[in-house]
């Protein structure tokens, strides 16, 4: 029986990636006829519908989601064993993509890592928590930083932080008044929330579920820098972790307390990529600066 190879397999992944043929030929540096013969040779081999196509535009079948992602911690495998085999001393060429739930908390790291490194070329992506470990499994992501009460299982993890639930408001809102906030000072009021993917909102209903105790979200978000505009407008209280949102002449940050609710700020790759150079690298350097917590908070 025919074997799948690397060609057939960069093609199915530039593909996947692109949405287009000719952007798929493009970025391997080859003709688009034979893109389309190693996608089609490697539609035969498996038997099954790989890619919709509608049009000029592509799309990952659903039943073959997992086959992509496969294909994608291979290439990177391959990859790690290429870069072996050229630079066996240091890290001078090759790319890492990160993801992060909270530029704030990632930056020393982001800050650190590429002064160690200045060769290596870094992409990043910013998102829910749940969205990115998604998109670490799916070979995506290289690496991710998301914030979860406990550990993904399925991913390879250090903990970069344990911290508590902060709600934040307009400055002068009463309701920040006394410092801190309860979930029961909660209960019926409008809240700015981030999407359902979000660790910190899941872990925040979870908690308040418990209590017979209803949120009220007027606005859901997905981009830090929405979230504290709305909260600085007055449109609801809004949420974070610790150190991912401080006071300033617009807002004002309180803990939550009563229950007081901790969650950690993981990051994550895959088990199988983990010993990666790059990726190792990066955890290395996440170790000696996590606690550097810094930066300012988002123009708006």
């Amino acid at each position: 029986m025919p074997s799948v190879t690397l060609a057939q397999m960069k093609a199915v992944d530039a593909l996947a990636r692109t949405g287009k043929f000719s952007r798929a030929a493009e970025d391997l540096g080859i003709s688009q006829p034979s893109v389309s013969t190693q996608v089609q040779s490697f539609e035969e081999l498996c038997r099954t519908r790989v890619f919709i196509r509608d049009g000029h535009n592509v799309s990952v079948a659903p039943s073959a989601m997992d086959l992509i992602a496969k294909i994608r911690v291979t290439l990177k495998c391959l990859n790690e064993v290429d870069r072996v085999i050229a630079d066996t001393t240091s890290l001078n060429t090759g790319t890492i993509s990160i993801g992060f739930s909270a530029h704030r908390l990632i930056m020393p790291v982001l800050t650190a890592f590429v002064r160690q490194f200045p060769s290596l070329r870094l992409t990043t992506r910013g998102g829910p928590s749940l969205e990115l470990a998604d998109a670490v499994l799916r070979g995506e992501l290289d690496v991710a930083t998301i914030s979860q009460v406990a550990p993904d299982s399925r991913l390879s993890s250090l903990l970069l932080h344990q911290s508590r639930v902060a709600i934040y408001g307009r400055r002068g809102d009463r309701r920040l008044e006394k410092g801190r906030l309860t979930l029961a000072d909660l209960d019926g009021q409008d809240m700015v929330l981030w999407n359902k993917a979000s660790g910190t909102r899941t872990l925040l209903e979870h908690a308040a579920g418990k209590l017979g105790i209803g949120l009220r979200p007027v606005l859901e978000v997905a981009t830090l820098d929405v979230a504290y505009a709305a909260a600085a407008a007055g449109i609801g209280l809004a949420i974070s972790i610790e150190g991912e949102v401080s006071s300033d002449d617009h807002i004002e940050v309180v803990p939550l307390v009563e229950p007081e609710l901790a969650i950690g700020h993981y990051l994550v790759t895959l088990p199988e990529c983990r010993d990666h150079a790059a990726i190792q690298a990066f955890f290395d350097v996440a170790k000696e600066h996590a606690f550097e917590v810094g930066g300012g908070l988002p123009s708006v």
